[in-house]
């Protein structure tokens, strides 16, 4: 007789893909991940009696419970700071100078106009909206088309894509500023100016503050947090309890030469660079965040934005 045998057959366990979804609120609209807010981008009505308020279109970052921003909002130190934000303290139009960062001087917001229908593809989903950035005579002098695509990584990492296509309406514009008051930057929430800045408690030494920045080898930090040499900058931080590393990268399609980054102690941070746009030539500029709970190092922060140097940006 022959003896029996019993083989076993394992058949490979795939992961299964994220499931994305989107819910329009008509005040913002929610990015879901696995039924789980990951970013909420603020869609006001412009009112020009309650203007701090509804002047500019941005995006929150959840925590990891999707109940809550970690990032700020209207209000507290410097109220334009909110969120995920693009602007130029000096967008020069036909010689008139809007303030499509503090929204102040000549008077002008940024308009949500409307979504277009989520986009998945390969284990993504990308929200698309459409913007008006418009002066007081409600005359749009650049249009937009800003996606954002969540992207589950590795070890939890949640990344979030951040492009935004500019198109002049209104002949050569120049996107002009400094680092403190133009690019694309991050505001962390309020409570993390109400603890570190030196504002705030000038009793705390800079390197006993709970925020710190991890730098790319090489960069060089100068006065007025200003960091040349850098295409990346990491924020370490805590909002509610929980310690944050929120990486902001600028890939290399964005601009010819290196940005500068600016890295303020109350967890403001990204890139500055001052581009021209021409009218009828859109401009797309592409950036990535990358959302940690674990610590990253410089090493680790490196290859992250190694791999999303190398890739090639979609075109929105």
């Amino acid at each position: 007789m022959r003896p029996f045998i019993l083989v076993m057959c394992f058949a490979p366990v795939l992961a299964l893909a994220a499931q994305f979804d989107a819910k329009d609120s008509g005040f913002h609209y929610d990015l879901l991940v696995d039924g789980t807010v990951w970013l909420r981008t603020m869609t006001p009505t412009y009112d020009p009696n309650n203007r701090e308020e509804t002047y500019k279109v941005f995006t929150h970052i959840l925590d990891t419970a999707g109940n809550s921003p970690i990032t700020k909002g209207p209000g507290g130190k410097f109220p334009h700071h909110r969120g995920l934000f693009i602007g130029w303290k000096d967008t020069i139009v036909n010689g008139v100078d809007y303030d499509t960062w503090h929204m102040q001087k000549e008077n002008c917001v940024q308009r949500h106009v409307s979504w277009e229908p989520l986009k998945t593809g390969d284990n993504t989903g990308t929200q698309i909206e459409n913007i008006l950035w418009e002066n007081s005579d409600k005359k749009a002098f650049i249009s937009e088309v800003r996606a954002i695509t969540a992207i589950p990584g590795d070890n939890g990492l949640r990344i979030a894509d951040f492009q935004s296509k500019l198109t002049s309406h209104a002949g050569t514009i120049q996107l002009k500023g400094d680092l403190q008051h133009a690019g694309m930057q991050l505001r962390m929430s309020q409570e993390v100016a109400d603890k570190d800045d030196a504002e705030v408690n000038d009793k705390v030494p800079a390197e006993k503050k709970s925020t710190q920045y991890v730098l790319p080898a090489g960069s060089v930090t100068e006065k007025d947090d200003k960091v040349t040499g850098a295409w990346w900058a990491c924020c370490s931080c805590e909002v509610g309890g929980k310690r944050y590393y929120i990486v902001h990268m600028t890939h290399p399609s964005t601009c010819k030469d290196v940005p500068v980054y600016s890295i303020r102690a109350y967890a403001r941070f990204g890139a500055f660079w001052e581009p021209t746009l021409e009218e009828g030539k859109p401009q797309q500029y592409n950036f990535r965040f990358v959302v940690s709970e674990k610590p990253l190092d410089a090493g680790a922060c490196q290859a992250l934005y190694d791999a999303y140097a190398k890739s090639t940006p979609a075109a929105i």
